[in-house]
């Protein structure tokens, strides 16, 4: 390999990603990364060419891998610090990608009244709770009834659903980005039967104060649900399957996983939480293909009634078609795939978050949970509770996904009152005891820590792209790699 022709393409790809980061609807989230930035990432590149001149593109791609620390960092989530018991990561290109798997998709079942181990191993197949990462079906259906223009995103919600009588004066665009507050008078799960829960959803009105820095909410994808249902006159669980899932062939993607199928499923069942008192809620009624999500469930998502916040199940292949269909504009056009970061939720003055089509986007506060500021200024993220994450830089191309079980017999909420009782030990794992004196994983920084993770992995992706661009390499590489 010329070295200085690499040296070359390497300055280029560098300006080339300094334009795509100032790609976004406001500027506040533009610019966040420089040329210093950039370089950090990627001089990785430039060593591993020089110092083996010889070497195919495989074994330099290898060597990155190896230099990353993602293998460390991944080990030590799942074995060390203990907070997730698994993960399967996909991350890259369209020419390049890895699958890193570890650990296990299960720990623990109940027999007999008592927790016993019963471990099963994460699999490339395995099948993960989506939670809020299924607030993607119901974007990418809006977005695509308003490009069929049998929605106009601009008209009040009451127009399609005049039950929601308190949001006269809200519009689909407005819960589609976040731009408003809403909540009910009750909670939406603490209904017995789904119709009550209806009810209490029917009732949503504007919250008083719109002067929040977060509204993010699931109540507004659980209002254009309804929407969807309406115009289409199809239930939403039939319409996402007939536009997304069927013609994707995202065959492993299910509001209810079949019976057959019931045995890839990570267990996300015994997740804990610690109230004021330190004592523990345990919940005993999430078995493997249950939605942990109460408000899906109080909706009726076990009786096939799709939420629209949350409740489905999907895997890394299905989950990486969708990021890169819609990369492609096979599901909806690229112009709406590039709106999804239009945002319009964030100002700076407040340190409010920023938010595109029920996506999260870059945030110019590095401790707000958002798309890391190496991509591309239309990426946007759809992280789920249990464990979940899809990335999507439909300018670079890249996607990710992160399927993880991490609720299962973790902790993964405690009360502040208790928080001074969490113990962390020399692996920097942390645990609660309960008052029978048994010892429990605390998960409650999941999400912020697998941004560690996150960022490893893009990092990588951009490596993997400009070893592309250096070498004009055109045949797929697809690794999978079990640690």
């Amino acid at each position: 390999m010329n070295y200085i022709k690499a040296y070359y393409i390497y300055k280029k790809y560098i300006e080339e990603l300094m334009r795509t980061q100032m790609l976004n609807s406001s500027p506040v989230i533009q610019d966040i990364f420089n040329k210093k930035d950039y370089d950090a990432i990627l001089k990785d590149v430039l060593e591993v060419i020089r110092e083996n001149p010889h070497a195919n593109l495989t074994t330099l791609r290898l060597i990155l891998f190896q230099r990353s620390g993602l293998k460390e960092i991944m080990d030590k989530f799942v074995n060390e610090t203990k907070i997730t018991p698994g993960v399967v990561l996909d991350f890259g290109t369209f020419k390049t990608r890895d699958t890193v798997i570890c650990g296990k998709c299960q720990e623990y079942t109940m027999q007999n009244g008592i927790l016993v181990p019963d471990e099963k191993e994460m699999e490339q197949d395995t099948i993960f709770d989506l939670a809020s990462t299924s607030k993607l079906f119901t974007a990418v259906s809006i977005l695509k009834l308003a490009e069929e223009q049998r929605i106009d995103v601009f008209d009040p919600i009451t127009k399609y659903v005049p039950e929601f009588k308190n949001l006269q004066n809200v519009s689909i665009y407005d819960l589609l980005k976040f731009r408003v507050a809403v909540v009910t008078d009750k909670r939406v799960d603490s209904a017995k039967t789904k119709e009550e829960a209806e009810q209490i959803l029917f009732g949503i009105h504007l919250a008083e104060n719109q002067f929040i820095k977060n509204a993010y909410t699931d109540m507004g994808a659980m209002v254009l649900r309804y929407v969807i249902e309406r115009v289409t006159k199809m239930s939403y669980n039939d319409y996402v399957s007939q536009t997304i899932f069927k013609p994707l062939n995202m065959k492993d993607t299910y509001l209810n996983v079949p019976e057959e199928k019931i045995d890839r499923v990570a267990n996300e069942n015994y997740s804990i939480t610690i109230d004021a008192n330190g004592n523990p809620n345990i919940r005993y009624d999430n078995p493997p293909g249950t939605q942990h999500d109460a408000k899906a469930r109080a909706i009726g998502a076990l009786e096939g009634v799709a939420p629209g916040h949350a409740g489905y199940f999907s895997t890394t292949k299905d989950m990486i078609k969708l990021g890169n269909a819609l990369i492609n504009g096979d599901v909806i056009s690229k112009d709406s795939v590039l709106s999804m970061s239009d945002t319009a939720s964030g100002f700076k003055e407040d340190d409010t978050y920023f938010y595109g089509s029920l996506v999260y986007l870059k945030q110019p506060n590095p401790k707000h949970l958002g798309v890391r500021p190496s991509l591309s200024g239309k990426s946007f993220m759809s992280p789920g509770f249990a464990g979940t994450t899809l990335c999507v830089d439909p300018i670079n191309k890249f996607s990710l996904f992160i399927g993880s079980n991490r609720l299962h017999n973790r902790i993964y909420q405690i009360h502040t009152n208790q928080k001074d009782k969490i113990k962390v030990d020399e692996q920097n794992k942390k645990t609660f005891t309960l008052p029978n004196g048994e010892e429990k994983i605390v998960c409650a920084d999941y999400t912020r820590d697998k941004e560690i993770m996150v960022s490893l992995a893009l990092q990588l992706t951009l490596q993997y792209q400009l070893l592309e661009k250096i070498f004009g390499y055109e045949k797929e590489m697809h690794l999978v790699r079990e640690l």
